[in-house]
């Protein structure tokens, strides 16, 4: 998901300028199933004008729909048209977001199997480096250790 934040962004700075107070920034780069009816709306038809745009945020669209997709073999359908569609795309920047999920196709297609992911060890880690920076850095391992733990308890 997170590769298709960059392109969007890319797409948008050309039409727009780099104005990150853009309204429209944060509309295109939250889930559509998160925007109001008003807010949904404004988008589309601002999309309207803008067809490179509108085909971006179209298969980031896409991606969104395809992680909601229950079971393996729905994913696995699911995962083949959206790919397929992607191939047929005039942007260089599908074709290569197409390769790099290409490319990942069995572990992408495997969270479908086994919906677990590695969040919880990305939460203690940023627990750790946050707990490191406010010390300013430990001396005393042990003193480190011993706030660790009672933080992640």
């Amino acid at each position: 998901m997170r590769l298709t934040n960059p392109i969007i962004n890319k797409f948008r700075k050309k039409i727009t300028g780099d104005k990150r107070t853009s309204p429209l920034r944060p509309l295109l780069l939250r889930s559509s199933k998160n925007l109001n009816y008003f807010e949904r709306s404004a988008l589309h038809k601002w999309l309207a004008h803008h067809d490179e745009l509108r085909e971006v945020y179209f298969y980031k669209e896409a991606l969104y729909r395809f992680y909601r997709t229950r079971g393996y073999r729905r994913a696995k359908g699911a995962f083949i048209a959206m790919t397929d569609a992607m191939a047929s795309s005039k942007l260089l920047e599908i074709k290569r977001l197409r390769r790099t999920l290409m490319r990942w196709r069995n572990e992408i297609l495997n969270y479908f199997k086994n919906p677990i992911t590695n969040a919880r060890t990305e939460g203690f880690n940023n627990v750790a480096k946050v707990i490191k920076k406010s010390g300013y850095g430990f001396r005393s391992f042990p003193n480190y250790r011993l706030r660790l733990l009672n933080a992640c308890s």
